[in-house]
């Protein structure tokens, strides 16, 4: 054999060999690497969902992954990671946690063909007007598609009721001021005085409780005109009258009727011991349904109470929204799969709501009215009208220790209202001025 033939047949395998090698690359998987926080009547609906998107999409396999605990073990956890260049490809985050994410390169807008869209405003006329403000960028753009959105109602234990002589259906407080002229007829105490039953109670920043306050008190303070910070968002707004008025009706009401000493509200509720508590639509299958399966027959939910006096904004609790981000550190195939994943998890909207109810807020699901009709949640979106966001600012990690620390030199440490909530606005200005 010749060396120019030997030579052409070695080049011959060697340009086999190569082939051979970018088959293999090119049938390799695309990995997702997905994160999401702990809720498992979600869980099982995504890991459904996931299935039939890797059945569809073979090239592609999913890493499911459950963040730890709840959001405050979670979040700093998925942070951590994301700036240590280890985060996963598509996470599920708090909306607003957009302001820290997006300037800091962090995520990369939605890729609305890959989503399975047109454009980003179909995606946007898709939603309930409003809803993704949170998520758009200061360039417009839309950097997330929302899994969740969600607020507080009052949860209502009619056996409680009925045991005190009340009509569950009349008797239930629409306003604040009923609630606290009800709250003796409600709680009973022992021998010594100590509560056993309480009437309702607030969420307190105390161990276990898995409830957020400040969703309630935003609210309260919002009917009242009440706003965290100015327009220019330069200076904080937490010592006006509407806050005070807010933060003086908590301290009052947990001097008498509650308090942080007390089991948290969340646990006391189905353990049947306390009989209106201020949570979401979840609460019910995931604690109550969980805990106690008895009480769940007995309980109903009722708008969220608003001001007889002062009312300036007829409102609920704040919104909270849940949204899927794609990692900026992604490889670009990697982050098509991901918002085609995202699409896919966004597009079933009323099993979330039929099985777990959570509110993906599109118009195919609001617009839904034998499914509206069909279930108490429905209750919750009626109530998100006039209903204010939670405050979308960078840092904002740093504002629920404002506010709860704020709230312990009132309740524990006897300070005065409006002196504690001046100390709260130093601080919030000086956050402000971080952006």
């Amino acid at each position: 054999m010749s060396i120019r033939r030997l030579t052409g047949i070695l080049g011959l395998l060697a340009l086999l060999a190569c082939l051979s090698l970018a088959t293999v690359a090119a049938q390799e998987p695309i990995v997702i690497k997905f994160w999401s926080h702990d809720y498992p009547p979600r869980e099982a609906i995504d890991r459904d969902i996931i299935a039939r998107f890797e059945q569809d999409n073979p090239n592609i396999k999913v890493e499911y992954t459950i963040g730890p605990g709840d959001d405050f073990q979670y979040v700093p956890q998925l942070l951590t990671a994301l700036a240590a260049g280890e985060g996963p490809d598509l996470f599920n985050v708090l909306t607003f946690l957009v302001p820290d994410l997006i300037p800091d390169g962090a995520v990369v807008p939605v890729d609305a063909e890959a989503a399975g869209y047109a454009s980003q405003e179909e995606i946007i006329n898709s939603y309930l007007p409003g809803v993704l403000e949170t998520m758009i960028g200061v360039d417009g753009q839309l950097y997330a598609l929302p899994t969740e959105l969600g607020n507080y109602a009052l949860f209502v234990n009619t056996a409680l009721f009925r045991e005190a002589g009340l009509d569950p259906e009349k008797d239930i407080p629409t306003t604040w001021e009923d609630l606290m002229a009800l709250a003796p007829k409600l709680t009973k105490r022992d021998a010594s005085g100590n509560i056993v039953q309480r009437a309702f109670d607030f969420s307190y920043p105390i161990p276990d409780e898995i409830l957020g306050g400040g969703i309630a008190f935003q609210g309260m303070a919002h009917q009242l005109g009440g706003e965290y910070f100015n327009e220019e968002r330069t200076e904080g707004r937490i010592n006006t009258d509407a806050w005070v008025k807010t933060y003086t009706f908590v301290r009052d009401y947990a001097k008498e009727f509650g308090g942080m000493a007390l089991t948290p509200s969340s646990i006391g509720f189905y353990e049947g011991n306390v009989a209106m508590l201020l949570s979401g639509p979840w609460y019910l299958p995931q604690l109550v349904e969980a805990n106690n399966p008895e009480l769940a027959k007995d309980v109903i939910t009722a708008p969220f109470p608003r001001w007889k006096e002062g009312l300036v904004n007829d409102g609920g609790s704040a919104l909270y929204a849940y949204g899927l981000h794609v990692n900026s550190q992604s490889s670009p195939e990697v982050q098509e799969a991901a918002w085609k994943l995202a699409g896919a998890l966004t597009s079933e909207p009323e099993r979330y709501f039929s099985e777990a109810l959570l509110l993906q807020p599109k118009l195919s699901l609001t617009e839904n009215e034998e499914l509206m009709q069909g279930s108490f949640a429905a209750m919750f979106i009626r109530d998100m009208a006039n209903s204010p966001s939670l405050p979308s600012l960078k840092n904002f990690g740093e504002l629920p220790g404002i506010m709860n620390r704020a709230l312990e030199r009132i309740l524990l440490e006897d300070m005065d209202v409006q002196e504690s909530l001046n100390i709260a606005n130093d601080e919030l200005t000086a956050l402000l001025a971080k952006e």
